[in-house]
C-alpha cells in the first residue's frame, strides 16, 4: 500500500499565514510572509496588492504606493488593482498623482464609475469646483441613481452660489434616500439655504419698501423675480411672514428664525 504525500504549495502557506496574522492584527507579521510568498511566485500581482493593504493599514503610505504600482507594473490590465492604486493615492493626500492617474485610466475606460468618483473627489480637494462638477454630471449621467452622486452635485451648485440647483439635488436626494444619514444631510442643507435666503429677503424688504409691497401682494413671484429659489418647505414659510407688518414683527422673526 503507497502513501501519497502532500505537497502544500509555498505560495497558499505564506498566503494563508498572512491573513490569520491580519486578522490578528498583527500587521508586520502578516506582511513578512507577504514578502515571503513574493519570493515564491512568479505571479507577484496580487500578492503585491495585498502587501499595499497591509502596509496601507499600517500608515506606511511610501510601502503601501511602492507596492500597489509594483502590481501595476506586473499587469497593467489589473482594472482592480489600478482601482486600488486610485484610492490609496487619494487616501494618502497624492491629490496631483491622483488626478493623473485618473485621467490615464479613463483615456482606456471613459465610463469607470470609480475613476470617475475618485477624479470628482480629487478635484474637489483641489479646489477646481467646475471641474469637480463637471466629471460629477459624467458621473450621474452613467449613474442616475446614485443618492451620492446627487448629494455631492448639490454641494457644489450650494458653493457655487446656485442655490436653485442645489435645492433641486438635495431635494433628490431626499426622494431617493428618505431614511438615511446621507438624506438627513440634505435635509439639513436645505433647511440652511433656506434659512439662508429667507434672512436676505426679509433684511432687503426692511431696506426696500418697493420689494417689500411686492412681497405683500405675491412673495413667492416677488422672491423668484429678486432670484430667490427656496425649497418647498422654505416657500411656504415664505408666505406665513407678514410682511406689511414687518418693521414691527422683524423682531419677533429673527429671535424664531435666526439660530
Amino acid at each position: 500500500m503507497t502513501q501519497k504525500k502532500s505537497q502544500e504549495n509555498p505560495l497558499d502557506t505564506y498566503m494563508q499565514k498572512a491573513s490569520e496574522f491580519e486578522e490578528q492584527g498583527l500587521l508586520n507579521e502578516a506582511a513578512r510572509e507577504l514578502r515571503k510568498a513574493l519570493r515564491a511566485t512568479e505571479e507577484k500581482g496580487p500578492v503585491y496588492v495585498r502587501l499595499a493593504e497591509v502596509y496601507e493599514e499600517q500608515r506606511l503610505a511610501d510601502r503601501a504606493i511602492s507596492a500597489i504600482r509594483k502590481a501595476v507594473r506586473h499587469d497593467p490590465d489589473d482594472l482592480q488593482a489600478r482601482e486600488i492604486m486610485l484610492d490609496m493615492l487619494l487616501h494618502f493626500g497624492l491629490v496631483d498623482e491622483t488626478i493623473r492617474e485618473c485621467r490615464e485610466l479613463l483615456r482606456a475606460r471613459p465610463k469607470n464609475l470609480n475613476a470617475l468618483e475618485i477624479l470628482s473627489v480629487a478635484y474637489l480637494q483641489k479646489g477646481m469646483l467646475d471641474k469637480s462638477l463637471k466629471v460629477t454630471n459624467d458621473l450621474i449621467a452613467l449613474d442616475p441613481n446614485s443618492p451620492s452622486n446627487h448629494y455631492r452635485r448639490g454641494w457644489l451648485y450650494q458653493q457655487t452660489g446656485d442655490f436653485s440647483n442645489a435645492i433641486s439635488e438635495y431635494s433628490r436626494v431626499l426622494e431617493m434616500s428618505p431614511e438615511d444619514d446621507m438624506a438627513q444631510d440634505a435635509q439639513q442643507a436645505v433647511e440652511t439655504l433656506d434659512s439662508q435666503q429667507l434672512r436676505q429677503i426679509i433684511t432687503l424688504a426692511l431696506e426696500d419698501y418697493i420689494f417689500r409691497a411686492k412681497l405683500t401682494r405675491d412673495a413667492e413671484r416677488a422672491a423668484v423675480e429678486r432670484g430667490y429659489h427656496l425649497s418647498l418647505g422654505g416657500m411656504s414659510a415664505l408666505k406665513q411672514i407678514k410682511f406689511d407688518e414687518l418693521p414691527e414683527i422683524y423682531s419677533e422673526w429673527k429671535q424664531r428664525y435666526y439660530h
